[in-house]
């Protein structure tokens, strides 16, 4: 968070965010937004062709503008601004060409800064051969560039024409990528500020709203209403002077009546292949400079503008988006809800970025976000470097005595129940060796360990495989259980199945231990169903995890049972009604050490065969 907050502050991620920028201007864009009012006059294909073909090379006579500012005039339309500077003099055409500028009194031409000296037949202007309708009078707006007059010169138009109209400052101020995403209001030259051709442009017309958003370094942020083909009407220039002119086109031109540009904003420009710089915009790869010039005149007009993020907000968005992602990680255990919320949290702000720049409001995507993909990897890793690596050591441990599906369960569902103590219906499992202390006078007590840890590891094996839990070993006996994790299984089939199988894995071992000299070994088992207390018995440091019981004594009863009955496998009533087609020998009833009333009892033989889920 503190790198990203970091690298925000420097700027270093202002290429990224400006992407995502134009990502939400392409989404976001409605023509219908864009000021009808402009028209753009556009020197295209057709007219560049068909007009060098009757006036030569470019750039034509000032006659064609002498009489298309007379045309508009005639029309009323409300400002003309010019995307070309008149530079140099055109003996026999400036003269008219500066008195119609002068009549109409609407025209807004621009003049340029040039890097580097100019020429001195160049007819560069110096700032104070401007007219004063170059500066800032009806707006104060920052300087948002400071232009040393050593390093920079004026091209302007030629002095006539400068002082029959409006001038303004076309400096263009593309991104470090040159994309044209933001554009002056002002440039600071000369010891004074002066307006560009757009905030000129915009002044005759009238500032109708209020003073637009600008961001820190004073420039405008435009607000993209469509591309250059849907966003402003466009007429072609050869259709204008078909229109001034009817008598020298054919008669499938369309003309232009005077009232179309009533009241219009009329912007002049040129689309042609060869004519024009390529500026790239958010909207459009290879717009035409006139395109962008309408684009800002609109938003000054109207206020529009994108209004950028305070910096202490943009860090409030990293912090937040950083948090979420951290505190999901270490909320939940399973990484798939981690995940989801990042998920979320990612779209979510998306589309709440989106929506606001819609509204004119930039609100940050790269850092934000970016911290929030950050905050879920990284926290992700370091939890596996530290918390899952103990888990799975952990989960190791408990494998060993707990079935692993288990394990796997009870890691994934540690918050979903509790170890203080709670009753459950389990079926308890005891199990025991005949004759075991005998077998240890008898033989070699190297050779009986070796034996009884091949028997109960064959048997764990067997209660592992099917989903049981071993409680604890008690010398040659073992305790276990089923119905602790799975309350949804049948816990007393599993328990059952377990048990026949333990005799048969018996016989295969006493096989084998014949042929190696190991005595045979015989064993009894016990299975009760009944509700148990299961949990942590015990305070301070002597906790066990265990079941106790009435069910746990009976089971451990009927273990003990199979002596008097010469039987191996007893059952309780309560287990055998929880069985499918069992295979038993009633013994009767049977009576637990501080009850009075008798159990009914069965030797488990064997079980229908079934499929288990």
């Amino acid at each position: 968070m503190i790198l990203l907050c970091g690298l925000s502050l420097g700027g270093e991620l202002q290429w990224l965010e400006n992407r995502t920028a134009d990502w939400r201007v392409i989404r976001s864009a409605d023509a219908s937004r864009a000021d009808p009012a402009i028209v753009l006059i556009d020197i295209d294909n057709a007219s560049f062709r068909t007009l060098t073909a009757k006036l030569g090379r470019w750039p034509w006579t000032r006659r064609v503008w002498t009489e298309l500012i007379r045309y508009l005039t005639s029309a009323k339309a409300r400002v003309i601004l010019f995307d070309a500077i008149f530079s140099g003099e055109e003996e026999g055409a400036d003269k008219d060409f500066a008195a119609v500028m002068q009549s109409a009194g609407n025209v807004v031409l621009p003049f340029a800064f040039v890097s580097g000296k100019m020429d001195v037949g160049d007819h560069s202007s110096s700032p104070s051969g401007l007219p004063e309708s170059a500066g800032l009078r009806n707006l104060t707006i920052p300087a948002s560039l400071e232009l040393n007059p050593a390093e920079w010169s004026i091209n302007a138009p030629a002095p006539l024409l400068a002082g029959s109209a409006t001038a303004g400052a076309n400096l263009w101020t593309p991104d470090a990528d040159g994309v044209t995403r933001r554009l002056p209001l002002a440039i600071r030259y000369g010891g004074r500020s002066w307006a560009t051709v757009w905030l000129a442009a915009a002044e005759r017309v009238g500032i109708r709203s209020s003073p637009p958003p600008l961001d820190s370094a004073g420039n405008l942020v435009l607000r993209w209403h469509a591309s250059p083909l849907l966003a402003y009407p466009q007429v072609p220039l050869w259709e204008m002077i078909c229109s001034i002119y009817p008598s020298q086109c054919e008669a499938g031109v369309r003309r232009h009546k005077p009232e179309e540009f009533r009241d219009k904003i009329v912007i002049i420009g040129a689309s042609a292949a060869g004519s024009y710089e390529v500026r790239p915009t958010a909207v459009s790869e290879t717009a035409p400079g006139f395109f962008i010039l309408a684009t800002a005149v609109d938003n000054l007009i109207h206020g529009d503008g994108i209004r950028q993020t305070p910096t202490w907000l943009a860090l409030v968005c990293i912090a937040i988006l950083s948090a979420i992602p951290a505190w999901a990680v270490a909320r939940y255990r399973s990484i798939s809800v981690p995940l989801a919320v990042t998920a979320c949290v990612l779209v979510l702000y998306g589309a709440a970025s989106w929506k606001l720049y819609s509204q004119m409001f930039w609100l940050p995507m790269a850092a934000p976000m970016l911290a929030a993909a950050l905050s879920f990897s990284g926290n992700t890793v370091i939890r596996y470097l530290t918390v899952d690596r103990e888990l799975a050591r952990t989960r190791d441990t408990l494998e060993r005595y707990v079935s692993p599906q288990l394990v796997r369960y009870v890691i994934d569902n540690l918050d979903s129940f509790r170890l203080d103590g709670e009753k459950r219906k389990l079926t308890i499992f005891f199990s025991d060796v005949r004759s075991f202390t005998t077998l240890t006078e008898k033989s070699d007590p190297v050779r009986l360990l070796k034996q009884l840890n091949a028997y109960l590891e064959a048997m764990t094996d067997i209660v592992f495989r099917y989903d049981g839990i071993v409680d604890k070993f008690i010398g040659d006996g073992i305790m276990a259980h089923w119905g602790a994790f799975t309350p949804g299984r049948p816990n007393a089939m599993l328990a059952a199945r377990a048990s026949l199988d333990m005799m048969k894995r018996l016989d295969e071992l006493n096989a084998g231990w014949a042929k190696t000299g190991f005595p045979p070994l015989d064993i009894g088992i016990g299975l009760n169903t009944a509700e148990v207390i299961f949990g942590n018995v015990g305070t301070g440091k002597k906790v066990d995890f265990t079941v106790i019981g009435d069910g746990v004594n009976l089971a451990a009863r009927l273990e003990s049972a199979n002596k008097e009955y010469k039987t191996h496998i007893i059952i309780s009533d309560a287990t055998r009604r929880e069985l499918e087609g069992p295979e038993v020998r009633p013994l009767g009833s049977i009576v637990v050490k501080g009850k009075t009333e008798g159990v009914e009892i069965y030797e488990l033989l064997g079980l229908r065969p079934t499929e288990l889920p």
